[in-house]
């Protein structure tokens, strides 16, 4: 009987808390994004949730995280690590609540305006395992942007791989353009090399440069098929190119 008791108490207490559950309701910051200076883009970050459960008290806390993805939300640009904060008042049930605004911002630039998709996910830690709220399909919220250049900056309007690398012309007779949609910030790497693995043209002899654009000398380069490595932060991205004059 004692034991019965034990476990209906468990169960009840289990049922309370598991009716911890907010909802996403909007994405109030940023309003835009715009490219940084120095290889660095910053911008505000705000959203309001909807209580769906029973009271939060103060002290709570709300986990959150967003990322930056692609128009169509197929590919992840940017994904910040997961923070926390505390609610600083009671919400009751079916009232909404707002974040502080937060400043984010990634090691990056894209040096064009390209349509995004922020995306937005919180949830209250629930007062028990798993640390879920009672329903998790109503914890994210997307919303369409333009990631604007600054006034000056320029890209070719090209093709860019899954890797966000665009390489062109190919073939190349003089010079040949390289475009990192998203460069990390004093970790890109640009080489050439031919098919033995010997670098001929690299960041130290690269004609012209940006933090998303540069140019390669190839004129003094023989006919031929070669390698071009792209390092952007981790990822590495190759390409074949030919030279032809």
């Amino acid at each position: 009987m004692k034991k019965t008791l034990t476990l209906l108490l468990l169960a009840i207490a289990s049922f309370g808390y598991a009716q911890v559950d907010i909802a996403m309701t909007s994405i109030d910051k940023p309003e835009f994004i715009q490219d940084g200076t120095n290889g660095a883009t910053e911008f505000e970050l705000q959203f309001t949730a909807t209580n769906k459960g029973t009271a939060l008290a103060a002290g709570d806390t709300i986990y959150y995280t967003w990322a930056i993805l692609n128009e169509a939300r197929t590919q992840v640009v940017v994904a910040a690590n997961p923070s926390l904060f505390i609610l600083g008042s009671a919400v009751a049930s079916g009232a909404t609540f707002q974040s502080p605004t937060y400043n984010v911002g990634v090691n990056a630039t894209l040096g064009t305006t390209v349509p995004i998709n922020m995306a937005v996910l919180a949830y209250a830690f629930n007062r028990s395992a798993p640390v879920v709220d009672a329903d998790s399909t109503d914890n994210s919220l997307f919303k369409s942007y333009l990631w604007e250049k600054r006034y000056g900056a320029s890209i070719s309007a090209t093709s860019f791989n899954d890797d966000n690398v665009a390489v062109y012309p190919n073939p190349v007779s003089e010079e040949l353009n390289v475009d990192i949609l998203i460069a990390q910030s004093n970790n890109v790497s640009v080489q050439l090399m031919d098919l033995t693995g010997k670098v001929v043209v690299d960041n130290s002899t690269i004609v012209g440069l940006s933090p998303n654009h540069y140019t390669l000398g190839v004129a003094d380069l023989k006919n031929g098929v070669y390698i071009l490595k792209v390092t952007n932060g981790e990822n590495v991205s190759t390409t074949k190119v030919t030279v032809a004059h």
